[in-house]
Formats: structure tokens, sequence, C-alpha cells
């Protein structure tokens, strides 16, 4: 009783709220609208008193139109008495007008409707003695009163131009009674009354009342009003003693003959208005006594009957009966069909996991063996994951390993390439300055040559494996390299397998470094080698390719011209997962210890570095294509060595060369070389010797037309010397003759720059004639120009 009871409370204060901001909202819409209303008032009685001044303006236009038919008349304009007839004709038809009459200019009366009612004089009517009035004008006069023969008048008067140079008045007498009646059948507000009185305050028409008012002076509040210029409202009480709003237009404006007025009755203007708030307010509480009896109602069937039901079942459900239930006749997108639901679903959810507490209690041993299994396969993913990382490490330590060897074959390259560049020009004068009978130690000297050469590019290629050597691309033919290591790959890669070239006739020059094409090369041979453990056939191909952009299959290669060098075996071949991975480094599938899994990826590096891309095409059990795209050169590839040696004795002069090196035994070789090619040759054992020779007289006498020096140097490197000797000799050609990694200081040299060691006699020449050809050109050029 007491849950009804407060529920009940709670659903009526709930209406009451609900409805009170209306009922609020209503009173001050109805005090708003009323107050707008009131507001209002003096406005709507300006616009009455217009309304009715309006009639009395049609009455005066009425008048002087009668006039101006009434001066047509000869009589009339002849000031004749005659014209007497004519007045009583229209009179008869005039019942607004009690008396039509004609006067002259004196005032005297001249002719009349009716003699005997008719004015005596013509100010007593409108016009003022020695008054000027212009012809066509009417003009009204004072209130005449009442006679026994006719009721009180107001006089109009209209000049008109008579003949002989007259002047002429007719007078027309309006009936007030007339008129009271013509503004009492006008559509006024209710209680309101219509005040019209002549320039002297007398009242012409009062409506209502006009029987007892008319003839009498305004209200005294009334009276300052009618001389005014300006039309207006004022507050005024009448003579039955009510207060109205007094709108009002005065005989003092301009064109204006009366004073028109009307009074309204507020009360009576907010009567509609207090009537509507009234029924309103009504109607508000019938509608809130309504709403708390449908709210009642409503609350019974939809709030509290659901409510009790729903706490029925909870005091059940405390009292342990598991199996209670609310029954609800609710939809299930309700509230409370929600809430039921809940509760229902709750009830379900717990005597459900009581039956599973009970069947795991049964099932326990099953579970724990299940759960055995489970930390079984965890423990093993986690050992293929410690193996994994086990291999990373190993992966990452032959890394650190790899790394350690390029540092150190870095390290010892530059006194490596010393060692040999003596040796190979040792060998190079005594192959020269062998005496006629001494023939046949000429192999000798050609074996023991191409061995050092051999172990000088081997030195590149350590360089180039460590990454510490600048690529210096030039035009290249690559079936050059194909044709010389054939020879070598027959003894490297065993009988057992077939060497087979298809080299093309008109090969392109291809723009690579030469040195490490040979590297390239002998890596994708032995990887073939190993692919065919049994034996097979190893084909090396060359030839010319141009990509277009519908031909896109290199990631790496934009569309252009290119040489390929494919290298092809029938070996074992390659799954497409291990093909997706051939490039990358480290990433090998030989077993441990026969391989690092960089030979591939020091393939592709070199291609893309180059401006080109390598592809690799394989089936498993046919064999593996390798497919290396080098840029086409602009320029035509260089002749053989023999064919340069001879072009460049012909046609190099005999230079002035100053030879730096900081190690004497190549210094004294270099010197020797170029002494044996009949140059003058100079040497200082670094770059400060150098300098000192270079800002001597002699030097810019008889300038050095070359400056060789080694990179690496006590004190002043290389790159440094050159810059400074230009300086001094901005003419100064100079080569760079290294066996250590450039700097990134070198990049300020061209390729055809720089040399690397060891070099030969031919090869040294070579590259000077290449110098002296770049400047004899360039001297011809602006010759052209």
């Amino acid at each position: 009783m007491v849950f009804r009871s407060n529920l009940s409370a709670r659903l009526i204060i709930l209406v009451v709220a609900a409805t009170l901001p209306a009922l609020l909202v209503l009173v001050y819409l109805q005090h708003d609208l009323r107050n707008t209303r009131k507001d209002r008032v003096p406005d709507e009685a300006l616009q009455q008193a217009e309304l009715i001044n309006v009639n009395m303006r049609s009455v005066m236009e009425g008048a002087r139109q009668l006039a101006a038919a009434m001066a047509r008349f000869i009589p009339v304009r002849r000031l004749d008495a005659r014209c007497a007839g004519h007045m009583s004709e229209i009179q008869g038809d005039l019942p607004s007008y009690s008396v039509l009459s004609v006067r002259d200019a004196a005032g005297r009366l001249v002719c009349s409707s009716d003699p005997a009612l008719a004015s005596t004089t013509l100010d007593q009517h409108c016009i003022p003695p020695g008054a000027h009035v212009s012809p066509g004008e009417v003009q009204a006069g004072l209130f005449i009163p009442a006679t026994d023969r006719r009721g009180a008048v107001l006089p109009l008067c209209v000049a008109f131009p008579a003949t002989e140079g007259r002047i002429g008045y007719i007078v027309m007498e309006l009936s007030l009674e007339w008129l009271a009646r013509h503004i009492g059948e006008l559509r006024l507000p209710p209680r309101s009354t219509v005040g019209i009185a002549d320039r002297a305050g007398t009242t012409l028409v009062r409506v209502p009342g006009q029987e007892t008012l008319a003839g009498r002076r305004m209200p005294d509040p009334v009276m300052p009003l009618i001389g005014l210029s300006q039309r207006g409202t004022a507050w005024a009480v009448g003579a039955d003693g009510l207060e109205r709003m007094i709108g009002y237009v005065p005989a003092g404006m301009p064109g204006q003959e009366v004073f028109v007025s009307i009074g309204l009755f507020v009360p009576d203007m907010l009567a509609d208005i207090d009537d509507a708030a009234f029924y309103g307010s009504l109607l508000m509480a019938l509608s809130i006594a309504l709403s708390l009896g449908l709210g009642a109602l409503a609350g019974e069937r939809f709030v509290r009957r659901p409510a009790a039901a729903l706490l029925d079942a909870a005091r059940r459900w405390s009292d342990g009966d598991l199996g209670a239930r609310a029954r609800l006749r609710e939809p299930p997108g309700s509230e409370f069909g929600t809430l039921a639901a809940a509760f229902n679903a709750m009830a379900e959810t717990l005597g459900r996991r009581r039956s599973e507490l009970e069947d795991l209690n049964a099932t326990l041993e099953a579970r724990v063996q299940e759960r055995t299994r489970d930390l079984e396969a965890s423990r093993n993913r986690l050992q293929i994951e410690i193996a994994e990382r086990e291999r990373t490490e190993a992966e990452l330590h032959q890394a650190q390993k790899l790394q350690a060897v390029g540092q150190l074959a870095g390290g010892i390259a530059h006194d490596f390439n010393n060692l040999l560049t003596a040796i190979v020009g040792a060998l190079d004068l005594i192959r020269r300055r062998l005496p006629p009978g001494q023939a046949a130690l000429v192999p000798l000297i050609e074996n023991a040559l191409e061995a050092a050469q051999r172990g000088g590019r081997l030195s590149s290629q350590l360089l180039a494996f460590s990454r510490r050597q600048r690529l210096m691309p030039v035009p290249t033919d690559l079936n050059v390299p194909v044709l010389m290591l054939t020879g070598l790959l027959g003894s490297t890669l065993g009988r057992n397998i077939r060497i087979e070239t298809d080299l093309a006739a008109e090969l392109w020059p291809a723009m690579v470094d030469p040195t490490q094409v040979e590297a390239v090369i002998l890596n994708l041979a032995i990887n073939a080698r190993d692919a065919m453990p049994e034996g097979g056939e190893l084909t090396i191909r060359t030839r010319n390719v141009t990509i277009t952009a519908a031909q896109m299959t290199y990631r790496n290669a934009v569309p252009g011209d290119y040489v390929a060098l494919e290298v092809s075996d029938t070996g074992t071949g390659m799954a497409p997962a291990v093909m997706a991975r051939a490039f990358e480094p480290f990433f090998t599938t030989k077993p441990q210890g026969q391989g690092a899994g960089l030979g591939l990826s020091q393939v592709h590096g070199l291609a893309v570095q180059s401006g080109g891309d390598a592809g690799i095409e394989s089936r498993l059990g046919l064999g593996t294509r390798v497919t290396v795209l080098l840029p086409r050169a602009a320029a035509a590839t260089a002749r053989t060595g023999d064919e340069a040696r001879g072009h460049r004795r012909a046609e190099l002069p005999r230079l002035k060369v100053l030879v730096v090196d900081d190690d004497r035994a190549v210094r004294e070789m270099a010197v020797e070389m170029l002494r044996e090619r009949g140059h003058t040759v100079m040497s200082a054992a670094d770059g400060c010797g150098a300098l000192d020779i270079l800002r001597s007289p002699d030097a810019f006498q008889l300038p050095f037309d070359v400056l060789l020096v080694d990179y690496v140097m006590p004190g002043m490197n290389g790159v440094a010397l050159i810059q400074a000797a230009r300086a001094l000799h901005p003419g100064l050609h100079a080569l760079l003759v290294t066996g250590n990694a450039e700097s990134d200081t070198a990049d300020s040299l061209r390729p055809e720059e720089m040399m690397r060691k060891p070099f030969t006699i031919a090869q040294l020449e070579a590259r000077m004639a290449a110098l002296m050809d770049d400047t004899r050109a360039g001297v011809a050029a602006d010759a052209g120009a």
C-alpha cells in the first residue's frame, strides 16, 4: 500500500510538473498579448480618427463639386435673383443640405432655395469681412443652431467668378442631423464616441448623444487640441464621465476645416483578449484535471502493475526460488519489457552457471588434462621462438663477422695495392727492357703480370664487398669479360659442367664498372654450380634489351635501353617462396658453413647501383635463369689494350708530370714508368713538398701538364692537394691514383680523373692521353664557337 501511494503521488507530481511550464507560458503569453494590445490602442484611435476625417473630406469634396455645378448656371453667374428656381430644384434632390443660396461679394442674398431660412450675414457662415477666398475652395463656417423650421446646420461657402469681373458665393448649409446619421452608420468600436467641432470648439456632431450635446462646447481637456497643427492622441474624460483614449485630427492643420475626434474605451478594446484569457485558463485547468486522471490510469496500468510484478519476482528470488521469473504483459521493446527480459536472462544465466559448476566438478580431471596439453603446446611454441631467436642471433653474428672482414679488407687494401703497383710496374718495365735474346722470359713475365693484375682485381672486389669503394662506371663491352672468364670458369666449375656462351654480335656498350662485372659472372656461375651437384649445362648470354612503359617487369628499371647479361643453369631450381627472398642479404638455402647468402645480394646491389636491375626466373627441377640489366652507355666502348697503346703511342706528346706519393717504391716506380715513355717527371713525397714545387718560378715558366697524386698521404690527402694545385695553376690536369676507398671529397673529381692501383704503363699512358684529349676537344669546341 505504501508502494502504491508513493508511486501515485510521484505520478501526480510528474503530471503537474509537466503541465506547469505550459500553464506559466500561457499566462505569460496572455499578459504579453494584453500589454501589446493596450500599447496599440493609441495607434488604433488615430486610425479611426483618420477614417472619420476621410468621410468628412468626402463631404467637403461633394460640396465643392456641387458648387462648381451650380456656378455653371447663367443666372448664378450673372448674380440674377431668378437663380432661386435652380436652388430650389437642387435642394429638393439633396436632403443633406437644409438651404442652398447665392450671395454677392458684399454678402447680400441674391437667391435662395428658401429665403425665409437663409441666414442674413455671410461672415456668420464662413467668410469674414475683407477675407480673400480663392475660387473653388470650400470654407466651413461656424455652428448655426436650429430654428423652428430647420435643424442646426454648418454653412459651407465656395467662391466663384461671376460676370463683369465680380465674385459671388454659393452657400450650402449642411444639415448636422444628416451628418450625425452618416457618421453613425460607420462601423465603430463598442462604447466609442465621435466628436466633430467647428473652429470655435462648438460641437457639430456627437455620436452618441447628438440631440443633447450638439451646439455645446467640447470638454475642457479637448479644447486645447482643436487649434493644433499636428494630429495625435490624448487621454480625456467624456461627458459620460468615462476616460477614453482620444484620436484627433485638429482644425489647425492646412486644408482642415473642422476638428475630428474619436474616443476609444480601453476596457472594451481589451475585452476580447480578457475573454480569451479566461477561456484559455479554464481549458488549461480542465486539461490538467484530465491529465491527472489519465496519468493515474496510465500509471496504474503501465507503471505500478509491472513494477509490482518485478518486485514480487525479486522477492521470490531472494527467498531462494531460483525458478522465479517476471511475467509481464509488456511488449519486448518497452522499458519494463526490457527490464523483465534482463531479469529473466540473469536468472537463466545463474541457473546455467550453477549447472556448469556441477558439471565442472564432475569433469575436473578431463579439464586438467586438456590444460596440460595447452601448456605443452605453448612450451613447443616457445621452443620454436627460442630457436628462431638463436638463428637470428647467429645471422647477426655472421653479419658482424662479415663486417669485420670487410673492415679488415678495406684496411689492408691500400698497402696491398701499393705492393702490387710496384710489382706490376717492375714487371712491365722488365718486359719492355728485356734484351732481344731473352724472348723465352716473356711468357713468364706475362704470367706474373697477369697474376699481379688479378691480385689488383681481387683487392677491388674486396673493397666493393666491404662497401668502401665507389663504383667507376665506364662504357664496357660485356662480351669481353665473358670471353676472358670462360677459361677460368672451366677449371673452377669442374668437368661435369658444360659452359656455353651466346654473345650478341652488335652488343651495345654498358655503363658499368668493369672490375665488378667479373665478380657478378663468378658469383652467378658459382651459384649455378652449387645448383647442379650432378653436373649440367651453364649458359652465359648477352643481348640488347629495350624496355617500354608497357613492359615494366622490373621494379627498379625505368623505360629505356639496357644491355642484358643472363646466366642460366639446368639445376634443381627454386621454389616460389625461396625465389621471392633470393636477393635478400644473408638468405641462403645451403648447409651451414657452405654459403653466407651474399652472392645474389651483391649482384642485385651492383645492378641497382649502376642504374639497372636484376631478376630471377626459376622452376623446381628445370633450372634457374638470372638476368642482370645494365644501362646502355651513350658513348662507344673502349678499344682493346693493344689498339689503345698503339694509338696513344702515336698521338700522346711528351708531357711534364709531377708525381706525388708517400710510398717511396710506388713513387719511384711511377717516375720510372713515365720516363720510360719519354715524359719529364718530378716527384714529391707529400702535399707540402708538391706545393713547394708548384709555387717555384720554374713551375710558372714551364708549367706542369699533369699532376699524378696518391689519395692517402700524411697531412694533406690527394683531393685537397689537387684543389690547392689548381688554385695555383687553373689549367693543370690531375689524375688521382688510389688503392683505397675514396672518401666523399673525391666526388668533386670526374671518373676519368681517377685510376686504381695497380696499373701498367699502357693503362697510365691511356688515362693521361684521355685527359689530354678532353682538353683538346674543349679547345676545338671553343674555337668552333
